[in-house]
């Protein structure tokens, strides 16, 4: 099996490569958006591994992350299904003396991905490794639930592609986006799509305004202009509600009495349609005893969208 296998592959070889040629030559086709495609790296996504996944849990994972890595636009992406089926398509027009343009990618990028379970915490991490020298990046956060891990899928996907060097041709979305140099309150005033745990956001020409939290409560919030920076930030006492579904009622209370306010330091996007920055905020940390541990040194990426005027 293994040698018909292997003469298949000489054959495909034969067949659709029987002269090398280079994927940005000045020969290769006229169309600009098939050379841009050609010139992407490939990248090869894995599906989603860890201890007590559900069936279609891990599916739904890697289709989440498919889904935000090909929103990036930087790479051909594939998984090892496609890989499988581009080569049985080859195998079968090998067989059939058919002449395919069909060939099995080679991933230049490998990502994969885990979910893990920590106390009553899930680890989710994902890993990106370079496969001609065996370089890794990593991201990994602690999630209290399966919802705010897939929540959160886009934002570390970005994230675990921002921190790679430029030299593997990968770049920050983030960083691409323009800055305005002189904000202002009157600039940043409207609806907002907020982040986790945040369903809405409302920024009033006086700087008052107010968060509209996944457990429906409502957040007071004041915005100041701190030089080039848009400082968003928590304007009334701590609530219980304001740590809920995330936390059970006990937990959340022990939270807001402990955790600093929470707030935001922004820029904005040149267009006005993007709040982009680090929120300050608590992480919260729950054993199985029940006890819970407070981080107030704790930041993280953010990014709001304008909603309507």
């Amino acid at each position: 099996m293994g040698g018909n296998r292997t003469l298949l592959l000489a054959a495909i070889a034969c067949l659709f490569f029987p002269f090398p040629r280079s994927a940005w030559s000045e020969d290769a086709p006229s169309d600009a958006s098939q050379r841009v495609s050609d010139a992407l790296r490939v990248l090869r996504i894995e599906e989603c591994k860890g201890v007590g996944l559900q069936e279609g849990e891990s599916a739904a994972v890697q289709n989440l992350i498919t889904s935000y890595v090909v929103e990036l636009k930087m790479f051909r992406v594939i998984d090892s299904k496609g890989q499988e089926l581009a080569l049985r398509e080859a195998e079968t027009a090998v067989q059939l003396g058919v002449a395919k343009d069909i060939s099995p990618l080679v991933a230049d990028y490998v990502l994969a991905s885990s979910m893990d379970s920590i106390g009553s915490q899930i680890v989710f991490s994902m890993d990106v490794v370079k496969a001609s020298t065996g370089e890794k990046k990593s991201v990994s956060e602690f999630f209290t639930s399966e919802n705010d891990l897939l929540l959160s899928v886009r934002r570390l996907t970005r994230k675990l592609f921002e921190k790679q060097d430029e030299s593997t041709a990968i770049s920050s979305p983030l960083q691409a986006q323009a800055r305005n140099p002189a904000p202002s309150i009157s600039l940043i005033s409207g609806n907002w799509k907020g982040d986790k745990n945040l369903d809405r956001v409302t920024i009033m020409a006086n700087g008052k305004g107010f968060a509209v939290l996944a457990s429906g409560r409502r957040m007071a919030l004041k915005t100041t202009i701190e030089g080039d920076s848009i400082i968003i930030a928590q304007d009334q006492p701590n609530s219980p509600d304001f740590y809920r579904p995330s936390l059970d009622y006990k937990s959340a209370k022990i939270v807001a009495q402990g955790a600093r306010p929470w707030r935001w330091k922004f820029s904005l996007s040149i267009d006005g349609n993007n709040l982009t920055g680090v929120k300050e905020s608590v992480f919260v940390t729950v054993s199985q005893k029940g006890e819970v541990t407070l981080d107030n040194n704790y930041v993280r990426d953010a990014v709001w969208t304008r909603l309507y005027q």
